[in-house]
């Protein structure tokens, strides 16, 4: 599996953008309203603090040395700020998806949804921590070899977010992906997924 997020976490990750040519990362432009604040900001606490950022992930030497190429990954509001946004896409635009976080009233969570180019979704909960840290345990639906994927991220005083995975498989927990990301204006490269007709 070659999804950082499966996270989305995460990756959760990706998508088709215009880069901004300022010298400072502006709120990118993705063919959705990218919202300045919404009114349920609090609800995602520091995740609320990526929209409209773009970042460039680089994979870790054992993912390299597989072939994993570079993610990028981008953050809007959507459905009137309820909902926080990521959408990634490899490098190579082999692959990506799109991860909608909401905050679920009956239980106070922030449940996610990743829904994959290829073919795969996963179901899932942020935990935030007081460090600025989060962690994530989703269920995949659509793969036989990975049952369920953990996370943890965090973005150090330097500004640059890491986000480590493990793979839940039926013969117990796997490494996953590391990925190391820095905020870019580069664009994000276009999707183009193996399609099969049949």
């Amino acid at each position: 599996m070659r999804g950082p997020w499966t996270a989305g976490a995460v990756m959760a990750c990706l998508l088709g953008a215009c880069a901004s040519t300022q010298a400072e990362i502006a709120p990118v432009s993705i063919g959705a309203p990218v919202m300045a604040q919404s009114a349920f900001e609090s609800d995602f606490g520091m995740l609320a603090d990526l929209v409209g950022t773009r970042w460039r992930g680089e994979p870790g030497e054992a993912d390299k040395q597989h072939g994993q190429p570079a993610d990028y990954s981008e953050w809007y509001w959507d459905l009137g700020g309820s909902v926080l946004v990521n959408k990634h896409v490899l490098a190579d635009g082999s692959y990506g998806g799109v991860t909608y976080i909401q905050k679920t009233k009956a239980t106070g969570e922030l449940d996610y949804v990743y829904i994959t180019s290829a073919g795969f979704r996963t179901t899932g909960s942020f935990t935030l921590g007081a460090d600025g840290s989060w962690s994530a345990y989703e269920e995949v639906t659509g793969l036989n070899d990975i049952i369920g994927v953990r996370s943890t991220g965090r973005i150090g005083e330097d500004g640059v977010l890491v986000s480590v995975s493990e793979f839940e498989t039926r013969d117990g927990w796997k490494p996953g992906h590391t990925f190391r990301y820095e905020r870019t204006t580069d664009p994000m490269p276009t999707l183009v997924p193996d399609l099969v007709i049949e």
